[in-house]
C-alpha cells in the first residue's frame, strides 16, 4: 500500500481547490451555502402571538364537526365517505373526518397519473402565497396546532418557517438554476407527505409542500390518526391561496383516508419520494414500500453533566418538559454525578401548570404541564409526588428506552465524577451514543479547554452539540437551524438505508433529495475530472491509478464529488450566525477507533467497480481514509490496495470481524443507475451537523473546537 501522509493541501494546492469548487451552491458546507444564511426576514412575534390568541379566543370547536377533514383534488373537496370522530394528542376527540370512498379513492390516483403542471418555476406565486399565510393567517395556524396537538409556543415555529424558509428559497433557487442549465433533473413523481404532530407549520406546510409545489413537484398530504386536525385546515388554507393567486390547484392533493387505503396508493406509485417525520418503527414500515422515503427519525436525546447545582436542575426541567415533552429535541436521558432518587425528584418540584396552551401562549410558556393530560406511569419508573413526571434511575446506561412521546419521563444515570470522566465511562456513553443515535447531547460543567466536551464530540457522531457554561448551562432542546445550527433527526449510520433513503438535513433543497444529475452533465465533466483533478499541484492527482479506471459517467461524478469536498472542506468548519456561538461543516466517522468497512461479499460480488470506487474516495481523499477497510471476497478494484487496507474474508471469517470489532458503518456499493446531489451521497458516509456554546461570540470556545481533528478535511499525497 501507498504511503499516504495526511497532510493539509499547500498554497499551490489551494488554489486548485479554488477552481474545482465554487458551484456546489445548495450542498452544504459551501460558499453559497452558507451566503445563504444572511439577511433573513425580520419576524414580529408578537403581533403573532396576538393574532393567535385573538383566533384562539374567538374559536368554535363546534366548525370542526360541522367542516370535516375531506380529500381535496384540483381544488375541490369531495365529501361522501364515512365519517370518523378526530382525537387530539390527548386522545379526546375534536372533530370530524370523512375517510375517502374508493371511487374518491380512485379519483385520486387518476389524478396523480395524470396530471402534469404547466409550469415547472411557480416560485413567484408559491413566495407570495406563502408571505401571507406566514403573515395575516399565522395566527390561525397556531391557533388550529394548539387545539389540535395542544402546542403552547407555535409563534416560534412560525418564525423558524419564515427564516429557515427563507434561506430555503435561496436555495431553491439554486437547484432549478441548476436544472435550467442542463446540470440535474428534478423528479416531478408526487411527492407524499406524511405529517408530523407538533412542528408542522414548518416542517411540512413550508419544507415539504411549498418548497416542493414552488419547483413544479405535485404534493400528497396525508391524513394522520391523530393530531390531523391542522394538517387538514393548513391545506385548506394553502388551496384558497392557490386559487387566489392563481397557482395551479393540481399541484396539492390532500387524502383523508385510512392506513390501509395509503398502503394500496403506496402500491400504485411506490417510485414516489414519501417526506416523513417521525418515529424509527413507523419509517422502516414506509421505507419497505417506498424505496425513495426520507425520513427523520428521533431518539434518547441525552444531557450529561459533571455538576448538578440548581442550574443544570432547571437545564434538565426544560428540557424534559418542552410541550409537554412534545418537541423531537426533548431531554429523555440524563448523566449526572452521584445524584439519588430525592434529588432526581425534587428537580420537577417546581413544575409550570397550565390549563390549556391559551394560557401558555397568554404567558409566553412553553414547558409546562398541560393539567388535562392522561397520567400512566411506565413500568419500572417512579412518578413525582404532585406532577405527572416520571423517572427512573440506575447507575448504569439504559439498554432499552422508549421514546414515550408527550410523557415527561426521564432515565437517569448516576455515576461518580470520576468514574464519569474516565476515558472507560465515555468510551461506553459513546458506544451508547452511537448504538442510540440521540438527534442532541447537552454537555454541561466542562470548562476550557474542554477535553471532556471534546471527547464526546469527536467520538460520536450527532447532529445537535451545546455545550453549557457554569451561568448558561446547555439544554437538549437548542437548535436554530436558520442561525446555521444545522439540524437533523438521523439514525444510525449504520442503520441509515433501513429508515430513509439519505439522511435529512436542515437547511436544504427538498425537491433536491429527489434529484439526479443528467447523463449529458456527467459525460460534460469527465474532462474537468481529467484537467483539473489530475493536473500537478492538485491535492487529488495521487489518486489518478483509482480515477482512469472509472468509466465516463463516474468519472464525471468523481469530479463532482471531489469539487464538493474541496470546497466543503476548505473553510471547515464555518462559523455560525445568531446569538449562540456555532461551528458547522462534514465531520468525519467517529474517532472512537471503530471502523467503517466496504463490505464485498458472495452477494455483492458483481457490484459495479466504479461504485466501489466512488463510495472509497471521500475517505480516501480526506483525513477520514485511515477509518476505511475493504473486506472482499477476492471482487475488489486492485487499485484500491494501494490506498486502503484490504483484506479477504469468506463470509463467516466477516461475520466474526463484525462481532470483535464492532464497525460504526458496514457499506455495501450497488451500481449506481442514477447518480444523486453529492452532498447527500456523502452524508451517507459521514457525519454532519453543528456543535455550539450557549455563549455568544465565545472566542475560546471557537479556538478549542475548531481545530478538532473530527472536522473531515482534505489530505493530499507526499
Amino acid at each position: 500500500m501507498l504511503s499516504i501522509a495526511k497532510k493539509a493541501p499547500s498554497y499551490r494546492q489551494l488554489a486548485v481547490v479554488g477552481r474545482l469548487g465554487r458551484r456546489r451552491k445548495y450542498n452544504i458546507g459551501t460558499e453559497s451555502f452558507h451566503a445563504a444564511f444572511v439577511d433573513l426576514p425580520k419576524v414580529d412575534r408578537e403581533g403573532i402571538r396576538n393574532q393567535a390568541l385573538n383566533y384562539l379566543h374567538k374559536f368554535d370547536q363546534k366548525t370542526w364537526y360541522d367542516d370535516p377533514i375531506c380529500t381535496i383534488i384540483n381544488g375541490e373537496e369531495h365529501r361522501m365517505g364515512k365519517q370518523v370522530e378526530t382525537r387530539d394528542a390527548f386522545d379526546s376527540g375534536n372533530g370530524m373526518q370523512i375517510l375517502a370512498t374508493s371511487s374518491v379513492l380512485s379519483s385520486v390516483s387518476h389524478h396523480l397519473k395524470t396530471f402534469v403542471p404547466e409550469e415547472i418555476d411557480n416560485r413567484f406565486k408559491v413566495r407570495a402565497i406563502e408571505k401571507e399565510l406566514f403573515g395575516p393567517l399565522a395566527g390561525e395556524l397556531v391557533g388550529n396546532q394548539a387545539f389540535d396537538f395542544k402546542k403552547q409556543d407555535g409563534v416560534t415555529e412560525i418564525e423558524e418557517a419564515i427564516e429557515a424558509g427563507c434561506i430555503e428559497q435561496r436555495l431553491n433557487d439554486l437547484l432549478l438554476r441548476d436544472e435550467s442549465e442542463g446540470l440535474l433533473s428534478i423528479n416531478r413523481t408526487p411527492a407524499f407527505v406524511g405529517c408530523v404532530s407538533n412542528f408542522s407549520n414548518f416542517l411540512d406546510l413550508s419544507r415539504k409542500v411549498l418548497r416542493n409545489i414552488e419547483l413544479g413537484v405535485p404534493v400528497v398530504v396525508l391524513s394522520r390518526s391523530n393530531t390531523t386536525q391542522h394538517m387538514f385546515r393548513w391545506s385548506q388554507l394553502l388551496v384558497d391561496q392557490m386559487k387566489k393567486h392563481g397557482l395551479e390547484l393540481g399541484l396539492v392533493t390532500y387524502v383523508s383516508c385510512s392506513l390501509q387505503d395509503q398502503q394500496e396508493l403506496f402500491k400504485i406509485f411506490e417510485d414516489s419520494p414519501m417526506y416523513f417525520t417521525g418515529s424509527r418503527q413507523v419509517a422502516q414500515a414506509l421505507k419497505s414500500q417506498l424505496r425513495n422515503t426520507l425520513s427523520s427519525t428521533g431518539g434518547p436525546n441525552t444531557l450529561i453533566s459533571t455538576t448538578f447545582d440548581d442550574q443544570v436542575k432547571d437545564a434538565i426541567r426544560t428540557s424534559a418538559l418542552i410541550e409537554n415533552s412534545g418537541q423531537c429535541t426533548a431531554l429523555r436521558h440524563a448523566v449526572l454525578p452521584n445524584v439519588d432518587l430525592d434529588q432526581v425528584s425534587s428537580t420537577f418540584d417546581s413544575c409550570v401548570l397550565l390549563q390549556d396552551p391559551t394560557e401558555a401562549l397568554t404567558h409566553s410558556e412553553f414547558k409546562g404541564l398541560l393539567m388535562d393530560q392522561t397520567f400512566r406511569l411506565s413500568e419500572g419508573y417512579t412518578k413525582h409526588s404532585k406532577h405527572n413526571v416520571e423517572y427512573k434511575l440506575k447507575d448504569h446506561l439504559p439498554i432499552e428506552i422508549e421514546e414515550n412521546w408527550r410523557k415527561a419521563s426521564v432515565d437517569v444515570t448516576s455515576v461518580g465524577l470520576e468514574e464519569m470522566k474516565s476515558e472507560c465511562f465515555t468510551s461506553s456513553l459513546v458506544d451508547w451514543l452511537i448504538e442510540h443515535q440521540p438527534i442532541s447531547l447537552a454537555i454541561n460543567g466542562d470548562q476550557h479547554p474542554w477535553h471532556f466536551a471534546r471527547r464526546l464530540f469527536e467520538q460520536s457522531g450527532l447532529v445537535v452539540y451545546t455545550v453549557g457554561t457554569e451561568f448558561s448551562p446547555a439544554l437538549t432542546a437548542q437548535a436554530r437551524p436558520q442561525d446555521g445550527e444545522i439540524f437533523g433527526e438521523v439514525p444510525p449510520r449504520s442503520q441509515v438505508d433501513w429508515f430513509t433513503k439519505f439522511p435529512t438535513i436542515v437547511p436544504s433543497p427538498t425537491a433536491g433529495y429527489n434529484s439526479v444529475y443528467t447523463e449529458e452533465a456527467l459525460l460534460a465533466q469527465k474532462d474537468n475530472a481529467k484537467d483539473v483533478l489530475l493536473q500537478e499541484g492538485s491535492p487529488f492527482s495521487h489518486l489518478e491509478p483509482l480515477l482512469q479506471n472509472l468509466d465516463a459517467k463516474s468519472l464525471g461524478y468523481a469530479y463532482l464529488l471531489l469539487s464538493y469536498l474541496s470546497e466543503a472542506c476548505l473553510d471547515s468548519p464555518r462559523m455560525g450566525f445568531g446569538n449562540r456561538t456555532s461551528l458547522y461543516g462534514l465531520q468525519r466517522p467517529p474517532l472512537n477507533g471503530s471502523m467503517n468497512v466496504i463490505r464485498l461479499d458472495a452477494n455483492s460480488s458483481s457490484a459495479d467497480p466504479n461504485s466501489v470506487i466512488l463510495h472509497a474516495l471521500p475517505f480516501i481523499a480526506t483525513n477520514a481514509r485511515n477509518q476505511l477497510v475493504i473486506s472482499s471476497d477476492g471482487s475488489h478494484p486492485k487499485e484500491l490496495e494501494d490506498f486502503v487496507p484490504v483484506q479477504r474474508d469468506s463470509e463467516p471469517a466477516f461475520a466474526d470481524f463484525v462481532r470483535s470489532t464492532k464497525p460504526y458503518n458496514v457499506i455495501s456499493p450497488v451500481t449506481l443507475h442514477e447518480h444523486s446531489l453529492v452532498s447527500h451521497f456523502v452524508s451517507k458516509l459521514m457525519a454532519v451537523g453543528h456543535i455550539k456554546s450557549t455563549m455568544p461570540d465565545h472566542k475560546e470556545f471557537v479556538d478549542a473546537f475548531k481545530v478538532s481533528d473530527k472536522w473531515l478535511r482534505i489530505v493530499s499525497s507526499d
